[in-house]
């Protein structure tokens, strides 16, 4: 008999422990008589702990609590064992976990025996960790504050409609959107028909009407006339709220000013007694089965979560108070009877009424000896509020989502207590990074185009931490594909007991604004560019053909005014024939510049930029022969360029023989050809080691016309002039270094077209 009894206990125990392995719970026992106390291994595992590594005392379970939350929850404890009723006690409490995160526990407990006089002898309790329930609600407080930043940073608007008392709810933006001020809008539904376009109208009303019946979501554009008459193009985007019933009762949506895109289109068209007493009274959803699956036991929660309070369920079949548990469960079930552990994270069930759940879910065997299955225990968990809080924070972000991605505006978070980051899909877009890239805050100055701007960008986000102020600036970054993007970032910082844990905001991308506005400035650089070289070309022509009009007619006069002397007017007129010849050059040079600024039609064609250079250096090779000139191509034989090839000889050949003609006379000439791309353009450098240009005196009028810097009798200085006319001709640039008595670098810059 005695051995029964403790095989009995022992199965009991068993039980017990397994129902609390089930339901993941943390159990624990205070005997306020023997002055003992009992902390579960599944609780100590909760915290990261094995069974050996902490002791069973009341001093562990304090030791691990929050600091902050100790002295609290000390206190209603202790005012919870002076009350004479016995009902459940039951908070939420945070603990430190051993690798140093958070853990959440709801704490449900009880004074389960008093003596003679009322004064405790036994306490029982249980834990449930609830850390991603907390995590889910926090999560769904932090998109609401996204949403409220990023639709103010988008100026969008934010409606709520009471269906029930037709009362509609504007924020600041949504006054703004439609061109009214507070205090002249009544908020009652048809207040909001008025300000629309009667084309539109009929159209809302009938969107409006089948997002209520559920016949479609509310998404629609439609237009709206301001007070003074101008007519303004909105995106409304709605959720609509129901009752368990299905009865809409609210909508809450947004709205955004899209007058621009519409525009835009227009102009090019988001023991047993013990077990059943522990399982009624456990907090979670937990029933006990025997191995017909007839019920043994059920917790309060089970009979609330499955509307059973009042029917009578011990010793049914589940199969019968279920009907509709198809073949799959079943099969479960039998699995699990063989000694088989079976669990679900989620799943949505369809009850026989029609109504659906979401439940986490674990089915495991408990055994009345070490292999006799005495049935299956089931523990559930009704997830049904939590994924409608999901669900709403889904279509919330949906909703941010579409906004941001209508704006190309991205959001972001650095959280500073964990040094964390976090950015958005739009954010990731316009850094051109995938969806699934995780920002480590390592990446320094990679997405900045200088340390300047990096700098720059951290001080401003330092002085927003320390003083608290919102910060909106613009920086040129460098995508991820190496790309310049120019960015507006607003931000704002979060603090709690007086201390900065977060600073979030909006990433959007402004690079289309730039660009309109660097065009408008290049086109004005264009035209005073263009001015100024008429102006001074016409300087030129005027100074030059006035000075050669000048001498011929000077000669002239001389030559009429001479006495008969054959001599002397042969002579006069070899001066006069001189002139002519001067000014017929003249003439030829300035056609030549109005030809290169006049062609709009330059064909260009592929060479290869080395061979080029060979076949030019051929060209003058009688030249390089008497001055013994030394000519190094570097330029790589799959360097090619598309040019106009006769501006290219003409070029080529100009800087090799302005090389030869003011070489150094102590040594041999040498010059040294090379190439290289620097930022998506293929740049040609020309390097001597001749007489070199004092570019402190004379550099601003290097490439002017007629300009010489040395005494060569055969210098015109038309040729840098010409060169650097034919260069820009084909959209690109000269740059030049160089040193006196050193030598001289040009550079030729080509456009990205041409290469």
């Amino acid at each position: 008999m005695g051995s029964e009894i403790l095989r009995l206990s022992e199965a009991m125990i068993h039980i017990l422990q397994t129902i609390l392995e089930q339901a993941h719970a943390g159990y624990w026992e205070k005997n306020f008589l023997q002055n003992t106390s009992y902390l579960s291994p599944a609780w100590k595992a909760m915290l990261g702990y094995e069974d050996h590594e902490l002791k069973d005392s009341i001093r562990t379970w304090q030791s691990h609590i929050l600091p902050e939350d100790l002295v609290k929850i000390r206190d209603e404890f202790e005012e919870y064992l002076k009350t004479s009723k016995r009902q459940l006690y039951e908070t939420d409490i945070r603990f430190l976990h051993r690798d140093g995160s958070i853990v959440w526990f709801r704490c449900t407990c009880k004074l389960v025996e008093v003596d003679l006089n009322g004064k405790p002898v036994l306490m029982l309790g249980t834990y449930f960790n609830v850390t991603e329930s907390k995590r889910i609600e926090s999560e769904l407080k932090l998109t609401v504050d996204r949403l409220a930043l990023a639709t103010k940073a988008a100026k969008v608007g934010i409606w709520d409609l009471d269906l029930i008392k037709d009362r509609l709810s504007w924020d600041e933006a949504m006054y703004e959107l439609y061109g009214v001020k507070a205090d002249t809008f009544s908020g009652a539904y048809a207040a909001w028909e008025a300000g629309l376009h009667q084309e539109d109208l009929e159209r809302c009303r009938i969107e409006h009407k089948n997002a209520v019946e559920g016949i479609k979501d509310f998404d629609m554009e439609f237009r709206v006339i301001w007070p003074n008459g101008s007519i303004r193009h909105i995106k409304a985007i709605a959720i609509v709220q129901r009752t368990s019933s299905g009865r809409a009762f609210r909508m809450v949506g947004t709205n955004w000013d899209i007058t621009e895109h519409k525009n835009a289109e227009t102009a090019l068209k988001e023991s047993y007694e013990l077990t059943k007493v522990f399982i009624e009274k456990a907090p979670s959803a937990i029933a006990m089965f025997d191995t017909n699956m007839c019920y043994m036991a059920a917790s309060q929660q089970w009979l609330a979560d499955y509307g059973l309070v009042e029917t009578e369920i011990l010793g049914h079949s589940h199969y019968e108070i279920f009907p509709e548990i198809g073949e799959e469960w079943k099969q479960i079930h039998r699995e699990c009877l063989n000694g088989k552990v079976q669990r679900r994270d989620e799943e949505l069930f369809v009850r026989k009424d029609g109504s659906s759940q979401w439940i986490i879910w674990e089915v495991r065997p408990w055994y009345r000896s070490q292999n006799e299955v005495g049935g299956i225990l089931m523990y559930t968990e009704d997830i049904s509020a939590l994924k409608r809080k999901e669900f709403e924070r889904s279509k919330l972000e949906e909703i941010l989502t579409r906004t941001n991605e209508a704006a190309r505006i991205g959001s972001w978070e650095l959280d500073l207590e964990t040094n964390t980051r976090v950015w958005s899909k739009v954010t990731k877009a316009i850094f051109e990074l995938p969806e699934d890239y995780i920002p480590t805050g390592q990446e320094g100055a990679r997405f900045f185009k200088s340390e300047l701007e990096r700098k720059r960008s951290a001080d401003i986000l330092e002085d927003s931490i320390v003083s608290g102020k919102h910060f909106d600036f613009e920086v040129e970054i460098v995508t991820a594909k190496g790309n310049f993007v120019w960015t507006r970032t607003i931000g704002k910082p979060e603090y709690l007991n007086g201390k900065c844990i977060r600073v979030s905001g909006t990433f959007q991308n402004i690079q289309e604004q730039k660009e309109r506005e660097l065009a408008l400035q290049g086109t004005l650089n264009i035209v005073n560019d263009q001015n100024e070289r008429l102006l001074n070309f016409a300087h030129i022509v005027s100074h030059n053909l006035r000075s050669h009009a000048g001498n011929i007619a000077m000669l002239l006069k001389i030559l009429e005014e001479a006495t008969a002397d054959s001599e002397k007017e042969e002579k006069m007129i070899r001066y006069i024939q001189k002139a002519s010849d001067s000014l017929m050059e003249t003439v030829l040079n300035l056609n030549e510049v109005v030809s290169i600024q006049t062609n709009k039609n330059i064909q260009n064609t592929e060479i290869s930029l080395r061979e080029y250079i060979e076949k030019v250096s051929q060209t003058i090779s009688g030249e390089i022969q008497r001055n013994n000139v030394q000519i190094h191509n570097l330029v790589s034989e799959s360097v090619r360029v598309k040019c106009n090839t006769s501006y290219m000889e003409s070029i080529l050949l100009n800087f090799l023989t302005n090389a030869v003609k003011y070489r150094h006379p102590q040594r041999d000439p040498e010059i040294t050809l090379s190439a290289e791309y620097q930022k998506k353009r293929l740049v040609l450098s020309i390097q001597d080691n001749g007489l070199g240009i004092d570019l402190n005196k004379n550099g601003d009028k290097l490439f002017g016309m007629y300009k010489t810097f040395h005494n060569n009798r055969d210098s015109k200085g038309i040729g840098l002039f010409i060169t650097k006319n034919q260069v820009e001709s084909m959209g690109g640039r000269i740059e030049v270094e160089s040193v006196l008595n050193q030598g001289t670098i040009f550079r030729i810059v080509f456009s990205e077209s041409i290469f």
